[in-house]
């Protein structure tokens, strides 16, 4: 069977759930979209669930697997797609966000007395949400509706840069907003939680921070390790060509192993070298990523052997480091494995 195989260790969950908690005394809701930034979002929400309150996904089809694991809230953070998606959030008890006004036609005709409408405010990303003038008109709507509560809510752009001014002017407008108005609120994402916490309010939302991805300066740990084994080794003479477009050629003697993961199993495409580590060493990766295959340059070290294990990162490396190499983000990193990669869920 292939050997390539992301780890998940479900402690280190439950550890950066507690180290979020010294952060914040607001609720906790646990972002969970896109299967848990690629973990699997049934496996953490049955981890973490004692330890949060709620949690949110993007599509009806992620809440409605969800549902299957909690009983607590589940957020639709885009709120409903077509107005016949409220048939499934009044018969799952979802709670969703209302960004837009087109989202509350015909809103009156569904019994949502069971569901938290989180109207979403425009404080300055200007990609969803309602601008002010809006925002009152919408309000206004909501407060007429038979539902269990109002949240108000909007997202950050850049809480992970400590003390950056649009935050701090998306913070101001957010509080200018919804200052007289005796609602629950919701503001921070992972970086506001650890750079900005004036601006908690009642509810945060942790994504990466969770899943130790970003922000392990605060304590945070990672929660996963990718890795693969060597399937052959071949010893090649200076000057030969390696791998697509000869991109890549041997400066001296040296010995080429190849490892069967690529950009179809999720890795970011890649042509400069990359660093992984095999039996405690670091190397270099030698050519373009392959859909299926990478190649390492394992210089003129004779100890290694097909069967080695090659960690392409660990639960203690540097996401953010690794990510740059790759010309990348830590997100893509984790949510981009592909389902053939194996997972192993670790204690």
């Amino acid at each position: 069977m292939r050997k390539t195989e992301l780890k998940i260790k479900l402690s280190n969950l439950n550890h950066n759930i507690d180290v979020i908690k010294e952060y914040t005394n607001a609720d906790i809701q646990a972002v969970v979209k896109a299967n848990s930034y690629g973990l699997s979002a049934s496996e953490v929400a049955k981890t973490i669930e004692n330890k949060v309150e709620s949690f949110s996904v993007i599509t009806l089809d992620e809440a409605l697997d969800l549902r299957k694991y909690t009983d607590k809230p589940i957020l639709l953070l885009q709120g409903v797609h077509e107005q016949n998606d409220y048939k499934l959030i009044e018969k799952y008890k979802f709670d969703f966000v209302v960004h837009s006004s087109w989202q509350l036609k015909n809103i009156k005709n569904f019994n949502l007395k069971d569901s938290r409408i989180w109207l979403k405010i425009n404080t300055g990303m200007n990609r969803l949400g309602f601008d002010q003038e809006e925002f009152h008109i919408a309000l206004n709507t909501v407060k007429g509706l038979e539902i269990k509560d109002i949240i108000l809510m909007s997202h950050l752009a850049a809480s992970s840069i400590k003390d950056d001014k649009q935050t701090k002017e998306q913070i101001e407008v957010f509080a200018q907003t919804t200052k007289s108005l005796q609602f629950k609120k919701s503001l921070v994402n992972s970086g506001g939680i650890f750079n900005f916490s004036e601006a908690h309010h009642d509810i945060v939302r942790p994504g990466i921070a969770i899943y130790g991805g970003k922000y392990n300066e605060f304590g945070t740990k990672n929660v996963s390790s990718l890795s693969s084994q060597i399937i052959s080794i071949r010893p090649v003479k200076a000057g030969t060509k390696i791998g697509y477009d000869g991109l890549w050629i041997a400066e001296k003697d040296c010995y080429i192993g190849s490892i069967p993961v690529g950009y179809g199993d999720g890795l970011p495409y890649f042509t400069n070298p990359i660093t992984v580590q095999i039996n405690g060493k670091k190397f270099k990766t030698a050519g373009k990523a392959n859909m299926d295959l990478v190649m390492i340059n394992l210089e003129q070290d004779n100890t290694i052997k097909t069967g080695d294990c090659v960690k392409i990162w660990d639960f203690d490396s540097d996401l953010s480091e690794l990510s740059e190499e790759f010309n990348t983000i830590t997100y893509n990193l984790l949510a981009n494995i592909s389902g053939r990669v194996s997972k192993n869920y670790l204690e």
